[in-house]
């Protein structure tokens, strides 16, 4: 019997070279992440600091529950037990946020794997989400921790995507214990239940992971009043349309806040619920992988991109998603690097003091650009029709094995 050449296995220097790459990619950018370290940022000395150094004051089990910080009881946990470790607060606030880089990278590999079984393509996959320079700069620099809620985020979105409901709704509530930015990815939710992805009778699940986040607290002794109105006094704590985020406030320029906060949030809401309207009435089509990754990155990148009172750092998850949506249409090239770049000039100014390497409103425009084009590709796609090759959406099914990137 002839044996096809095509049916031989690779060649083992081909695997050793990806691993070989692989492991030197790897190395470099944890080398990087370790060379940022000593950078001490403007968050860490005001508000992380002092608040690892008020919980050395008190038993670990007064920590729990003490007002300290504004930010929800799961993170100041981690910040309890760090009090606790006889090592620089500074190291170990940052390899707890590198530790869930790795997660999130993780996370963009699976969802990956969900387009392709071939390995190469998932460690490709690892390292780019590893790489992304908003993700190194959010953990080692910025000593900030939107890496724990978007790996469990993204997290959520690949079990709810596999059918996994009940560990879905444990993951996003999970997320949402730590980052009230978490809520942009609810309506993804909606369009899993409303595809039967998941099932809606499995939301207790998210109630009871979410409350048991806070049970801690609540037995050490704060209120529950106060536990649940951490998100809440967030939310009312700076009154500008945008805090240095790249969003459509930035094309309005200097404004009265109470005028527009109200039309900000309609606005939102509208493009929200008119997305999730259209999803309803062709939810027999949204079968393909492609589709629940572009909805899932219009999702996350709408929200910060419309409503007001946002910050540089809400775009995190968008970040991520705009590098999966490129891993699945590589004809979308410059979707994460618009993405990105936008959130990586404000980083650079806030972090750096390097002068904006784009003006903000030109920044803006070109977000708005890529949300468009994403957003026409999910709507041609779900529609039914086919564009040619320089066209829009391209021909994708679920269980399509096709290298989308090479």
């Amino acid at each position: 019997m002839q044996t096809s050449k095509d049916t031989n296995p690779p060649e083992p220097t081909s695997s050793f070279a990806v691993i070989l790459f692989a492991s030197a990619a790897l190395t470099l950018l944890l080398i990087i992440r370790i060379a940022l370290f000593d950078y001490e940022s403007f968050d860490y000395v005001h508000s992380l600091s002092r608040w690892v150094s008020e919980f050395r004051g008190m038993t670990f089990f007064e920590a729990l529950g003490a007002k300290v910080g504004n930010y929800n009881p799961p993170y100041m946990y981690i910040l309890n037990i760090i009090a606790r470790i006889n090592l620089p607060d500074l190291y170990l606030i940052k390899t707890v946020s590198v530790l869930f880089d790795v997660l999130v990278a993780y996370f963009v590999m699976k969802l990956v794997s969900l387009r392709t079984g071939r390995i190469h393509l998932h460690i490709l996959a690892f390292i780019l989400a590893f790489a992304v320079p908003t993700v190194v700069l959010n953990s080692s620099m910025w000593a900030q921790c939107d890496s724990i809620y978007a790996a469990f985020a993204l997290g959520s979105v690949y079990f709810a995507y596999r059918g996994r409901s009940k560990t879905a709704y444990a993951f996003i509530a999970l997320a949402l214990s730590f980052k009230l930015q978490a809520a942009f990815m609810l309506p993804v939710f909606a369009v899993f239940v409303i595809t039967g992805k998941i099932r809606l009778k499995d939301c207790y699940i998210f109630f009871a992971v979410y409350f048991a986040m806070l049970l801690p607290a609540f037995i050490a002794g704060a209120p529950i009043s106060s536990l649940l109105n951490v998100y809440a006094t967030q939310i009312g704590t700076y009154e500008y349309l945008t805090l240095n985020a790249i969003n459509i406030w930035q094309l309005v320029g200097v404004v009265d806040f109470s005028s527009f906060v109200t039309a900000g949030l309609l606005i939102c809401s509208l493009a929200i619920l008119g997305l999730l309207y259209f999803i309803y009435v062709n939810r027999e089509r949204l079968t393909k992988t492609v589709d629940f990754i572009r909805l899932t990155y219009l999702f996350v990148v709408i929200a910060p991109f419309l409503l007001p009172k946002m910050h540089d750092r809400f775009f995190y998850m968008a970040d991520v998603l705009s590098l999966v949506v490129f891993l699945f249409d590589k004809r979308r090239w410059y979707v994460p690097v618009v993405t990105i770049l936008c959130s990586y000039t404000v980083y650079a100014w806030f972090l750096m003091e390097w002068t904006t390497l784009f003006d903000y409103k030109l920044a803006a425009l070109a977000l708005m650009t890529v949300i468009i084009i994403v957003l026409r590709d999910f709507v041609v796609s779900l529609s039914g029709r086919q564009e040619g090759r320089h066209g829009g959406a391209s021909r994708d099914n679920s269980t399509d094995d096709s290298p989308a990137v090479l």
